[in-house]
């Protein structure tokens, strides 16, 4: 979730609304908010709603759903022309952009927008890697302009907050903005020019101070690069959206000779049937289509038409989603299901049950592991359920043991208050999946009979016939160990966790622990 503050000043600048309503209003359409101390509204924004980082998008969410109808943009040309150069193709190869004309700044604009700014670098842009939006005012510079890449040390310019010229290398050694993001750039750095050889930016580091926003700024010119065409895309159509309702004229640009297509809607299917079957009321077209005006669509003729600005509707189920959210999930009326079954308890549960009643916490860890994690705990290394494609050493395979992942939460944890007793039941694979248990007690007197009580004691109010053998296995101390048979078959081992896989895990408290297989 990505947080956003706004003030109810800002939102009724650009829809009428009362603060109690604004938040009742935006909680129903999934934006959970809340009043904090300050006086602002805390709005909580899911990742696939992009285009509601800001406050002009929450506003534009509450126009929709209150006057059932859709949010509409005009599109002009601009005429102003970008060439992307070839020199890019191997750094950022992809670029989007837009001019956007008779914006009133005020510093609550100004500030809007930065932080629209941002909370895209951080979500849709992963950290600015993946995109990079720059928000130029337009006359300050003259057009045509160039997309192109150069050295680290082929131009000089005044990065934005300073008053020195810089060159890239300058700026990635020496500026906050360039030293965060060096590790974006290579040897070829990317650079934004216009007509007359000045930077208006060096993506995805910093814009130039030339083009620096201010309240006298009244056009703007967009730009956004990045590695993904469809990303910058759909961060150019968020940021004209917002600023077209602050009162902008947007108009699109020439890109290498074509024009550069805003806020492009997606033709849909009103989904009546599949709405009636996913969500279990009879609607009508008639129905349908105001519910999905609510949410800015446009409803013609037996169609939905997405906006250019919601990346999140991605099929027909994203239209039923809509539906329901704007239908109301209180007004669905509960009903029993059409099929009948039975329940039974879980062969786990008794563990749980008994587990927590001896004092123990129940932690849930990874399911994937690797063989370093292992070692450290010797954990036998046979055969493993490997990981065709792993994306990282750590998840290499399916975990072996449940034991070592208990080690390294309680390794995590040995500065919390002990005694610290955890426990876990899930699945391993040796290489064959099955049900595993693991417990294990840290503290200063942990010993082997603390933990020979709670596998009796376990063992016991399951009704099984226990028996223990002295034998010696992986992590624990040799002497302070066991195996656990029950009904005559080997189950698992029990004991002290040996001084050197203490040492191994960074433990520096006793541990007693417990594996076995259910």
């Amino acid at each position: 979730m990505a947080q956003l503050q706004i003030t109810l000043t800002d939102l009724n600048e650009l829809v009428s609304i009362g603060e109690q309503e604004a938040i009742d209003t935006l909680t129903m359409l999934g934006f959970p908010t809340e009043k904090m101390e300050s006086g602002e509204l805390n709005v909580e924004v899911t990742p696939n709603r992009p285009d509601a980082l800001s406050v002009e998008g929450i506003a534009r969410a509450l126009r929709c759903y209150l006057k059932g109808e859709p949010a509409l943009y005009s599109i002009g040309d601009s005429g102003v022309e970008l060439t992307v150069d070839a020199s890019v193709t191997a750094v950022r190869p992809y670029f989007g952009g837009a001019v956007v004309k008779g914006i009133t700044f005020n510093d609550s604009t100004v500030r809007s927008v930065m932080q629209l700014q941002e909370k895209l670098h951080e979500t849709l842009g992963r950290k600015r890697r993946k995109v990079a939006i720059g928000i130029h005012d337009m006359d300050r510079v003259r057009a045509p302009f160039r997309y192109f890449a150069c050295g680290r040390e082929d131009v000089r310019f005044v990065p934005l907050e300073s008053t020195e010229s810089m060159t890239p290398l300058e700026i990635l050694r020496r500026h906050p903005k360039g030293m965060a993001f060096e590790h974006l750039v290579a040897d070829l750095c990317p650079m934004i020019e216009d007509s007359r050889h000045d930077i208006l930016s060096f993506p995805p580091i910093i814009n130039g101070e030339l083009t620096k926003l201010t309240p006298e700024t009244k056009n703007v010119f967009i730009d956004c690069t990045g590695t993904s065409e469809e990303a910058v895309r759909q961060a150019v159509n968020i940021v004209v959206a917002a600023l077209a309702d602050r009162g902008g004229a947007v108009e699109r640009i020439m890109l290498n000779g074509v024009p550069y297509q805003l806020l492009s809607e997606k033709k849909w299917p009103l989904p009546v049937k599949e709405s009636e079957r996913l969500l279990g009321v009879a609607f009508t077209p008639e129905q349908v289509g105001p519910l999905l005006a609510k949410m800015g669509y446009r409803v013609e003729a037996g169609f939905a038409y997405s906006a250019g600005y919601r990346t999140d509707v991605m099929n027909e189920v994203d239209l039923i989603e809509d539906v329901a959210i704007a239908y109301g999930f209180n007004n669905f009326e509960p009903s029993l299901p059409a099929v009948q079954t039975m329940g039974r308890e879980r062969k786990q549960t008794p563990y749980h049950e008994l587990l927590v009643g001896l004092g123990f916490d129940e932690a849930v860890t990874w399911t994937l592991s690797n063989r370093a994690l292992e070692e450290k705990a010797r954990v036998p290394q046979g055969e493993r359920m490997a990981i065709e494609n792993p994306l990282t050493e750590e998840f290499a395979h399916f975990r072996a043991a449940i034991l070592p992942n208990l080690l390294s939460a309680l390794a995590d944890s040995k500065n919390e208050k002990l005694p610290i007793k955890l426990y876990e039941v899930g699945p391993v694979a040796t290489p064959m999946l099955s049900q595993s248990l693991s417990f294990a007690s840290m503290h200063s007197k942990a010993n082997f009979s603390e933990i020979k009580g709670a596998v009796m004691a376990l063992v016991e109010n399951t009704g099984k016939n226990a028996e223990v053998k002295a034998e010696d296995y992986g992590a624990f101390l040799p002497g302070r160990c066991a195996a656990l048979y029950i009904d005559g078959n080997k189950v698992g081992y029990f004991g002290e966790i040996a001084p050197d896989v203490l040492a191994a895990f960074g433990l520096e408290q006793p541990v007693c622990a417990c594996e076995m297989a259910l």
